[in-house]
Protein backbone atom coordinates (compact mmCIF):
# COMPACT_ATOMS: atom_id res chain seq x y z
CA UNK A 1 0.00 0.00 0.00
CA UNK A 2 1.36 3.39 -1.02
CA UNK A 3 0.91 6.47 1.18
CA UNK A 4 0.44 9.83 -0.56
CA UNK A 5 0.36 13.36 0.81
CA UNK A 6 -2.97 15.14 1.08
CA UNK A 7 -2.21 17.29 -1.97
CA UNK A 8 -0.93 14.50 -4.18
CA UNK A 9 -1.61 15.27 -7.86
CA UNK A 10 -3.55 18.45 -7.07
CA UNK A 11 -2.01 21.24 -9.09
CA UNK A 12 -1.10 24.27 -6.94
CA UNK A 13 -2.05 22.62 -3.65
CA UNK A 14 1.30 23.15 -1.94
CA UNK A 15 1.51 26.77 -3.07
CA UNK A 16 -1.90 27.50 -1.58
CA UNK A 17 -1.02 25.55 1.56
CA UNK A 18 2.09 27.70 1.97
CA UNK A 19 -0.02 30.85 1.67
CA UNK A 20 -2.40 29.53 4.31
CA UNK A 21 0.52 28.80 6.59
CA UNK A 22 1.85 32.32 5.99
CA UNK A 23 -1.56 33.80 6.88
CA UNK A 24 -1.74 31.73 10.08
CA UNK A 25 1.66 33.04 11.16
CA UNK A 26 0.74 36.69 10.46
CA UNK A 27 0.25 38.69 13.68
CA UNK A 28 -3.31 39.69 14.58
CA UNK A 29 -2.55 43.43 14.37
CA UNK A 30 -1.28 42.97 10.80
CA UNK A 31 -4.45 41.09 9.88
CA UNK A 32 -6.54 43.91 11.35
CA UNK A 33 -4.59 46.52 9.38
CA UNK A 34 -5.08 44.53 6.18
CA UNK A 35 -8.81 44.38 6.94
CA UNK A 36 -8.84 48.18 7.36
CA UNK A 37 -7.02 48.65 4.04
CA UNK A 38 -9.55 46.44 2.26
CA UNK A 39 -12.39 48.41 3.87
CA UNK A 40 -10.74 51.60 2.61
CA UNK A 41 -10.61 50.25 -0.96
CA UNK A 42 -14.28 49.33 -0.82
CA UNK A 43 -15.89 52.21 1.09
CA UNK A 44 -13.55 55.16 0.70
CA UNK A 45 -11.44 57.37 2.93
CA UNK A 46 -14.10 59.18 4.97
CA UNK A 47 -15.96 56.00 5.95
CA UNK A 48 -12.69 54.31 6.95
CA UNK A 49 -11.61 57.23 9.11
CA UNK A 50 -15.00 57.31 10.83
CA UNK A 51 -15.20 53.55 11.36
CA UNK A 52 -11.64 52.82 12.52
CA UNK A 53 -10.33 56.19 13.75
CA UNK A 54 -7.20 55.96 11.57
CA UNK A 55 -5.54 58.97 9.99
CA UNK A 56 -5.14 59.41 6.26
CA UNK A 57 -1.36 59.41 6.52
CA UNK A 58 -1.38 56.11 8.42
CA UNK A 59 -3.50 54.46 5.74
CA UNK A 60 -1.11 55.56 3.00
CA UNK A 61 1.90 54.40 5.04
CA UNK A 62 0.34 50.94 5.53
CA UNK A 63 -0.50 50.73 1.84
CA UNK A 64 3.07 51.63 0.87
CA UNK A 65 4.54 49.03 3.26
CA UNK A 66 2.23 46.38 1.83
CA UNK A 67 3.16 47.30 -1.75
CA UNK A 68 6.92 47.28 -1.00
CA UNK A 69 6.69 43.74 0.42
CA UNK A 70 4.75 42.45 -2.57
CA UNK A 71 1.44 42.07 -0.75
CA UNK A 72 2.83 40.16 2.24
CA UNK A 73 0.50 40.95 5.18
CA UNK A 74 3.37 40.50 7.64
CA UNK A 75 4.69 43.86 6.39
CA UNK A 76 1.89 45.52 8.36
CA UNK A 77 3.00 44.14 11.72
CA UNK A 78 3.66 46.74 14.39
CA UNK A 79 7.28 47.68 14.89
CA UNK A 80 9.12 48.93 17.94
CA UNK A 81 8.50 52.54 18.96
CA UNK A 82 11.90 52.83 20.63
CA UNK A 83 14.17 55.54 19.25
CA UNK A 84 16.72 54.44 16.66
CA UNK A 85 19.52 56.35 18.35
CA UNK A 86 19.37 56.37 22.11
CA UNK A 87 21.17 58.81 24.36
CA UNK A 88 24.51 57.73 25.73
CA UNK A 89 25.61 58.73 29.23
CA UNK A 90 28.18 61.52 29.29
CA UNK A 91 29.78 60.76 32.64
CA UNK A 92 33.50 61.25 33.05
CA UNK A 93 35.30 57.88 32.68
CA UNK A 94 37.61 58.80 35.56
CA UNK A 95 34.59 59.06 37.84
CA UNK A 96 33.34 55.65 36.73
CA UNK A 97 36.81 54.15 37.29
CA UNK A 98 36.91 55.63 40.80
CA UNK A 99 33.57 54.10 41.73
Amino acid sequence: MQVHHAGYRIRGFYRIAALGHLWAMTPKDAQRRLHILRFWDTHGLKATQDAFDVSRRTLYRWKQALREQGGNPAALAARSCAPKRRRTPKTDPRLVAEI
